[in-house]
């Protein structure tokens, strides 16, 4: 029997909770820390992720025999490293291998030497060497922090006044942080960006599903960067031509790569590509699974997510079969309106009594007085599940309707590039 920890608190986290309470051998599971839907089926604690000490004071007292890390910050901070030296099961890269994600100039210097297709990219640190290589790559030209950023830190820009925006962010207001002390700059690739997630543990790796995300905040990919508004899955631009691509020039270098420096690559692994002229360039690498991307891929897993886990940990991948749903999953996300820059919380979440027979994560929400209130910028999940894509489609923004609350703001055109490929076949 699993005593669990999981770690996190988005709808990624609601997710994956939401796979590992289906498992009988689940007997308690605990979540760090947790958002009002999670605590329907866990228990949320309040505890910083990112104390490690406090955490292992937990794990001790609840006898947690398994941790699951969510989102990537733990995982920057060593985590697994941590409670592998303690002797208890954790699931995720260590700290070297997260760099992946955690160090933007780290993938790139990697992919390189392992001579994986990503744009060309050079490492700038102050604006003069922009503006030189501005002249070299033209515009459109992308601006990426080096470090962590909660998937805002990428600026692409189409004009010098643009470029001369996104050089203040980084440099001169530290939008980022010290995530932009260094920046990579890149050349701007055309064409259609796939997600694509494997499950690896060192020297295997299995591909569970692709997907598309629709990281704008705005219909037709309009206005800033966010974490992510919507998703569908599986992506049917993910061709099996295309699978025999991202397998042999990407994933069995990457995980080759990791082997020869000595940090075998355990844990999710997700490839942002950006597919031109039907060849896969690695635009990202991110060390868990994406959000709001989990949040389709994981219903459509039949498997035991649990056996996943464990079999990316004690290295026995070959051994097991990965079953999926025959068919699409669409996820909308339900956001307060003006994220991702400023936005109100505590407004109440209406509705949600009337769909209990569907699939909803919680991301940002909390509880007060007995009522769901939202408590973040994206707020809600709602996921339907169809063979039929249109019909997927057209379920989840049913139930984006049903659901209310003050300042509510969703795109309209999740999974509309699926659609018109699919069309587009069938010519």
């Amino acid at each position: 029997m699993y005593n669990i920890l999981l770690l996190g608190s988005g709808g990624r986290e609601h997710s994956i909770a939401w796979a590992l309470s289906k498992d009988e051998r689940v007997k308690n599971l605990f979540c760090a820390p947790g958002n009002a839907g999670i605590s329907s089926i866990a228990k949320s604690v309040s505890i910083n992720i990112l104390d490690n000490d406090l955490l292992y004071d937990f794990v001790i007292k609840n006898n947690i025999n398994l941790i699951v890390v969510g989102p990537e910050q733990p995982l920057q901070n060593g985590v697994v490293n941590y409670f592998n030296d303690k002797g208890i099961k954790i699931f995720g890269p260590n700290e070297y291998a997260s760099q992946l994600e955690t160090s933007k100039l780290f993938a790139r210097y990697i992919m390189e030497e392992s001579n994986i297709p990503q744009p060309a990219f050079f490492e700038c640190s102050d604006e003069l060497e922009i503006f030189s290589l501005k002249n070299k790559l033209g515009f459109p030209l992308v601006l990426k922090a080096d470090g962590l950023a909660a998937g805002k830190g990428v600026i692409i820009c189409n004009n010098d006044d643009e470029l001369n925006e996104a050089i203040d962010d980084m440099f001169i207001n530290k939008k980022f942080g010290l995530a932009s002390a260094k920046i990579s700059v890149e050349e701007c690739l055309k064409g259609e960006e796939l997600s694509v997630f494997a499950i690896c543990d060192g020297e295997n790796y299995k591909i569970i599903n692709s997907a598309q995300d629709h990281k704008r905040i705005y219909d037709n990919d309009k206005g800033p960067n966010t974490g992510g508004m919507g998703a569908y899955s599986p992506a049917p631009q993910f061709n099996n031509k295309l699978r025999k691509k991202v397998e042999s020039n990407i994933i069995k270098p990457i995980l080759s790569a990791m082997r020869d420096k000595g940090n075998p690559y355990k844990g999710f692994l997700y490839i942002g590509i950006m597919v031109e002229n039907n060849e896969p360039y690695v635009i990202e690498f991110n060390v868990r699974l994406g959000d709001p991307e989990a949040q389709v891929l994981i219903p459509l897993v039949k498997s035991s997510f649990l056996d996943i886990i464990l079999s990316s940990i004690s290295g026995t991948l070959n051994n097991l079969e990965i079953e999926l749903d025959d068919k699409y999953a669409v996820t909308i996300v339900l956001a307060s309106d003006g994220y991702p820059e400023s936005y109100e919380k505590g407004k109440q979440i209406s509705g949600l009594n009337n769909l209990k027979t569907d699939i909803i994560f919680h991301a940002g929400t909390d509880i007060k007085n007995g009522k769901f209130i939202t408590n973040g910028g994206r707020v809600l999940n709602v996921v339907a599940l169809n063979k039929d894509l249109k019909s997927a489609i057209n379920h989840a923004y049913a139930l984006a309707d049903k659901i209310n609350f003050d300042n509510k703001y969703f795109r309209k055109d999740i999974a509309s590039k699926a659609v018109k490929y699919l069309k587009e076949q069938d010519l």
